[in-house]
């Protein structure tokens, strides 16, 4: 049977919705799978991790009858929880202190029970008569030692349960919308296509049967009587135009291959500008996560630092809590840094004048850098053009970089900020002479999280995103003991 032209696109357009639609439905479904075990087993590990904390000192550790009262409260409350296992570590290895399941213990490998000695939390993915579930084993750190740890097993059945019902869903709909948009692109295209077609065909059969009168005429105002009503003008330029194409071929070669080189430009500039909206949405949703357990931390910390007596805070207590609050309060300050990276929205850009930045930044810090016994020197080029951009964001760039400066220079320093031109940018430079960065520290200090001054390491990081949003780049130069000097260069006349 011979299809027309209606029948092959709507066949073939159903077949490209199917196979996408199928396609991504799959996908989704995988995805969410592999989504649902991860958000499992992290959320087994700091359960497992809360369950730890809770054993505050050795006392409670080895009450096993308080331990066995907890274990069936948590049994009793979290009903993905399979098992829970209290395991006490020794020189002969690890034992039982207490358990929900006595006639066997969860099977962590020695290697895995030496990982936990050493403070790492264990998780691992199994299939037995239970189904699938995550089994992880987390450390109870007692006075900084670690004395035992908290195994738990977690059934994946409730995931699994959810992913079903998830999965046929998608099918359902998946299956309605492709039916559903067959049924309308078979109309639209007998509509739009078929029927204009049949005249047209029509009406050139009628002139190739030899009948006078125009090649082809098709009544109407729609897009096919206009190529019915031009098809012999068309015939008639044909040759005129050839003559007039053949000299334009080459410059539409020459315009094809600027616009390509743009097409190009634009791209890589979307595309890095997706991968930092990603990128964003990823650090919002990890700061998030980890902010909930690092209350939760915060708070133990308090409790315990109230519960022992105060003949058991020996200085050397004291000092290893004090270390605590102070990486919990640089955890705290990282996850404040990313939540301020994912939330700038700075709106349209505007014009900024970077000299008046600069002078106005200058004026700020300057006598916090006197008073850190640190000269402070800041030179403007006259008539500095101006960028578009955003001018909290680049009082950011300049504040980070003179923060940097003088956290590296000693006493009796200078610190200079200048401003200039250079191959159509802005260039803004920030000098110190400190200590200088070495070598192979230079091609790692834009990288998050880096820091060789037990900061957050996010500074650098996020004042080189601020740049490269406003199509720009930071250099540096250093030599170790000689100081340091960081050049910003912004292009001029270009929207960020």
């Amino acid at each position: 049977m011979r299809l027309g032209v209606r029948a092959k696109l709507v066949l073939l357009s159903l077949l490209i919705l199917v196979v996408v639609s199928f396609s991504f439905t799959w996908l989704q479904i995988r995805l969410s799978r592999a989504w649902f075990e991860e958000d499992l087993r992290a959320r087994a590990v700091i359960f497992a991790r809360e369950v730890a904390a809770t054993i505050g000192d050795r006392r409670e550790f080895e009450n096993r009858d308080m331990l066995a009262h907890k274990i069936r409260q948590i049994m009793a409350i979290r009903q993905s929880v399979f098992q829970l296992d209290v395991l006490g570590f020794d020189k002969a290895g690890s034992h039982i202190v207490a358990t929900s399941y006595e006639p066997r213990r969860l099977p962590f490998t020695r290697r895995e029970g030496e990982q936990v000695r050493q403070g790492d939390v264990v998780s691992r993915m199994v299939t037995d008569q239970d189904g699938r579930s995550w089994e992880v084993m987390a450390p109870i750190r007692v006075e900084g030692d670690v004395v035992g740890a908290i195994a738990a097993k977690f059934s994946l059945s409730l995931a699994a349960a959810r992913e079903a019902r998830l999965r046929g869903w998608d099918l359902a709909l998946t299956g309605s919308s492709v039916l559903l948009m067959g049924s309308l692109m078979g109309l639209a295209v007998h509509v739009v296509v078929n029927r204009p077609i049949r005249r047209l065909v029509d009406a050139i059969r009628h002139v190739d049967a030899g009948h006078p009168g125009a090649p082809v005429r098709v009544d109407g105002r729609d897009e096919f009587s206009v190529l019915a009503r031009h098809f012999n003008e068309m015939l008639a330029r044909i040759e005129d135009f050839n003559s007039e194409l053949q000299a334009r071929v080459k410059e539409a070669t020459s315009e094809l291959e600027r616009r390509y080189h743009e097409v190009q430009r634009m791209q890589r500039s979307l595309s890095h500008a997706e991968r930092l909206a990603l990128a964003g949405r990823i650090m919002a949703e990890v700061a998030h996560e980890v902010g909930t357990p690092l209350h939760s931390v915060a708070g133990h910390l308090e409790l315990l630092r109230q519960d022992l007596p105060p003949s058991a805070l020996s200085d050397d207590v004291r000092r290893r809590l004090s270390i605590i609050d102070a990486q919990l309060a640089r955890v705290t300050q990282i996850i404040a840094q990313l939540l301020d990276l994912t939330r700038r929205t700075p709106g349209e850009p505007e014009a900024v004048d970077v000299n008046r930045l600069v002078t106005e930044i200058a004026e700020v810090v300057r006598p916090g850098i006197v008073a850190a016994g640190l000269r402070l020197d800041a030179t403007t080029q006259v008539s500095l053009p101006a960028i578009a951009g955003y001018s909290n964001q680049l009082q950011q760039v300049v504040l980070n970089l003179l923060t940097n400066a003088v956290d590296a220079t000693p006493a009796g320093g200078r610190i200079a900020v200048a401003t200039g031109t250079r191959d159509r940018h802005v260039e803004l430079a920030v000098s110190d002479t400190g200590r200088g960065i070495p070598a192979a520290e230079q091609t790692q200090i834009f990288e998050p999280f880096f820091s060789t001054k037990g900061g957050s390491g996010l500074g650098l990081f996020i004042s080189a995103q601020i740049v490269r949003e406003h199509h720009g780049r930071i250099e540096v130069t250093s030599q170790p003991g000689q100081g340091s000097t960081f050049r910003v260069l912004l292009p001029v006349g270009e929207r960020a």
